[in-house]
């Protein structure tokens, strides 16, 4: 009988996603709120609305992509942890046990990254 094979880099990178993109929507969201309050001084806070709309739209549809691999490839987290250290998960992966943590310096720099490729996309679409 084969055995499963252990997680592959492809399948921890969906875990990260997983992990880092509510994180990217939670920091629009805060954002969309503070130009809806009209108490920012933006010159054009409708365009700016639209641009964080559609961000969060891919976003959105970006992790339910991800979710729909890890269901498929047998990937469940069933802990997270927004500690002052970092973010820490525990996860299975075909019924192995793994942990996965990101300091928050780290995390940032990822996030910076994605909302940077978001953008490029939104804007030379």
């Amino acid at each position: 009988m084969k055995q499963a094979p252990y997680r592959t880099e492809e399948e921890a990178g969906w875990v990260k996603e997983f992990l880092l993109l509510p994180l990217i929507l939670d920091l629009m969201e805060r954002d969309a709120q503070l130009i809806s309050s009209r108490s920012a001084p933006f010159k054009l806070p409708e365009l700016y609305m639209a641009v964080l709309r559609e961000l969060q739209s891919r976003i959105t549809q970006e992790l339910s992509r991800i979710r729909q691999q890890m269901r498929q490839h047998g990937i469940k987290v069933y802990e997270q942890h927004r500690t002052k250290a970092g973010l820490e998960a525990r996860y299975l992966c075909r019924g192995y046990q793994y942990e996965f943590s990101m300091l928050w310096g780290f995390a940032r720099a990822e996030i910076d990254r994605r909302i940077t490729l978001y953008l490029e996309e939104v804007v030379l679409k």
